[in-house]
């Protein structure tokens, strides 16, 4: 009997050992690579989806160049911006609030009705606008230039209506220091 209790005894210390020790370790996963997005490419997706929008959207050297159809931001001889613009320009502003390196120069253009002077500064008035919206949602002015070109730098002919609306554009340099 004493050896039947013994034998109970060392079958129950084995079941309670094997019951206690730690499961075999399993052969560790390597950690996946950590994606690095460089700011290019960061800048590149945040501002791509402007086309959809109907904008222009060109990769510089530095950066991106944003081209924005003044029928689609202003009215007629106005500068102040149309809501249509807001969704575009808050795309902007949040890829500038991403990159903090980023710095953007907004050059206005017009298209040659009108005199010189007055285009001129009607150009120079809707950069700045585009600048003080871009600044409301974030981004420090200092990191913004606004000026404007007037009719200076046509794209298409200014003797046709459609040449006229082409050349009625701000456009958003976005570049990366």
């Amino acid at each position: 009997m004493k050896l039947t209790v013994v034998a109970s005894l060392v079958s129950l210390l084995l079941v309670s050992a094997c019951a206690t020790q730690p499961a075999p370790k399993a052969d560790p996963q390597p950690a996946p690579e950590p994606v690095v997005t460089l700011p290019m490419d960061e800048l590149m997706s945040q501002l791509e989806p402007l086309e959809q929008m109907g904008l222009t959207v060109e990769k510089t050297d530095g950066g991106m160049r944003v081209v924005m159809p003044g029928a689609m931001a202003f009215a007629s001889g106005s500068s102040e911006i149309d809501p249509a613009a807001y969704e575009a320009l808050d795309r902007v502003a949040t890829a500038m609030t991403a990159l903090s390196a980023a710095r953007a120069d907004i050059v206005g253009h017009t298209d040659s009705a009108g005199r010189a002077s007055y285009n001129q500064r009607l150009s120079e008035d809707r950069a700045e606008a585009v600048r003080a919206y871009v600044a409301g949602k974030g981004v420090e002015t200092a990191r913004m230039s606004a000026s404007g070109k007037g009719e200076a730098e046509p794209i298409a002919d200014n003797a046709t209506a459609e040449g006229r609306a082409a050349n009625r554009r701000v456009e958003i340099s976005v570049t990366l220091n």
